[in-house]
């Protein structure tokens, strides 16, 4: 390959790769914007959930979705679409599992990080429990989902011609995404020096990377928000 196709290659990538960290920043301020009036994760997801739903109402009566909904996925046979369901729900499974252990590895520096993460995290217009497991079984799933993968994959998968990449950007902004919710300047210091902070980091990339990954294989929104409420159901069920 000649220099200057190296050159204008990369100039490109790095374009593109500024638009998704633009389009995210603009996502990110768009959901504290949202927190900031109703000052509740759960009616953050509720809102933000019901927007989405809303938007795919319109987008459903106007517009043929197979393209965008169903993809590869249509086209296969009975069997191959369960058998392909039922490997990503075990799949699912075991990394919900694995991820189970590691506050074994330090019950100390987890608990710390539990303290300072998760105790304000909550709080404001909704309290109730039963809201809490509708929003992890439901408006969670829809709105990251639909955030992660049906907006940002389809988007990188516009720009960018390698499949692996798309897969692990979507599953690093997913992970990113879940510690900018509960960091901020009071508990910042405490938490970048717990490594434990550093592994929930990290199981999140491989959970984001799994959820792009089934999304890569099926082009199925909806099984990607059915296996999201499924790994949540397990986290519910232990």
């Amino acid at each position: 390959m000649s220099f200057k196709y190296l050159f204008f290659d990369f100039i490109s990538n790095l374009w593109n790769n500024l638009i998704v960290l633009l389009s995210m920043v603009l996502v990110y301020v768009f959901m504290n914007f949202i927190y900031d009036i109703t000052d509740n994760n759960v009616l953050l997801d509720l809102v933000i959930s019901l927007l989405i739903i809303i938007f795919l109402f319109i987008y459903i009566r106007v517009k043929n979705p197979v393209n965008l909904f169903n993809s590869n996925f249509v086209s296969f046979s009975f069997f191959k679409k369960y058998m392909i369901i039922l490997f990503f729900v075990s799949l699912g499974l075991l990394l919900q599992l694995i991820s189970f252990l590691y506050y074994r590895i330090s019950p100390h520096n987890f608990d710390i990080f539990i303290n300072y993460a998760f105790t304000n995290c909550s709080g404001g217009v909704i309290e109730s429990n039963i809201f809490k497991v509708v929003d992890s079984l439901v408006f969670a799933p829809i709105f990251e989902e639909t955030i992660f993968r049906f907006i940002l994959m389809n988007f990188l998968r516009s720009r960018f011609n390698s499949v692996n990449y798309c897969v692990f950007i979507s599953g690093f902004y997913f992970g990113i995404f879940h510690v900018l919710s509960f960091i901020n300047a009071t508990n910042f210091g405490v938490l970048i020096t717990n490594y434990m902070f550093w592994i929930y980091f990290i199981i999140k990339i491989v959970f984001g990377c799994y959820f792009a990954f089934a999304y890569s294989k099926t082009g199925n929104i909806y099984i990607n928000i059915f296996l999201h409420s499924f790994t949540n159901l397990v986290v519910l069920l232990t």
